[in-house]
C-alpha cells in the first residue's frame, strides 16, 4: 500500500489485516519500488497523486514486470473523469473518499476469500 497519508494507510492496514493480509504500508513511491525487488505482493493498493510520483507509472511498471503482471493494482483518486478513463488502461480505480466496503472486498478476494 503506498499512500502519503499516514491515516489512510492505517485505515487500509486495518481492513487488510482483518482479510488475512499481512500489509506493507509505504508514504512514497521510491520505497514501494525498492521493495518490490524482492517481494511480490498480493494485491496492491496506490494513491495517484504522491509527491514523488503518479501511482498509475507504478502500475504501469509492476505490469511489465512478468514476475507480477498477475498483481492486482487499485489505484486510489479523487481526480475527475478524465484522468480516471486513462489511470483504467493500466490498473482498476478505487474512488476516493473511499466506500469501505469496496476495499473490504477487494483485500478479501486478495486473501483468497
Amino acid at each position: 500500500m503506498v499512500d502519503d497519508d499516514v491515516q489512510t494507510l492505517r485505515l487500509m492496514q486495518e481492513l487488510a489485516e482483518s482479510a488475512g493480509l499481512q500489509p506493507v504500508m509505504f508514504t512514497r513511491l521510491a520505497s514501494a519500488r525498492r521493495a518490490l525487488r524482492d517481494e511480490v505482493p498480493a494485491v496492491m493498493v496506490v494513491d495517484d497523486d504522491l509527491p514523488d510520483g503518479l501511482g498509475a507509472d507504478l502500475a504501469r511498471e509492476v505490469h511489465a514486470d512478468p514476475r507480477m503482471r498477475h498483481v492486482p493494482v487499485l489505484i486510489c483518486t479523487a481526480a475527475g473523469s478524465e484522468r480516471r478513463r486513462e489511470i483504467e488502461r493500466h490498473a482498476a480505480v478505487i474512488q476516493k473518499p473511499f466506500v469501505l466496503v469496496e476495499l473490504e472486498r477487494v483485500f478479501s478476494e486478495a486473501a483468497g476469500g
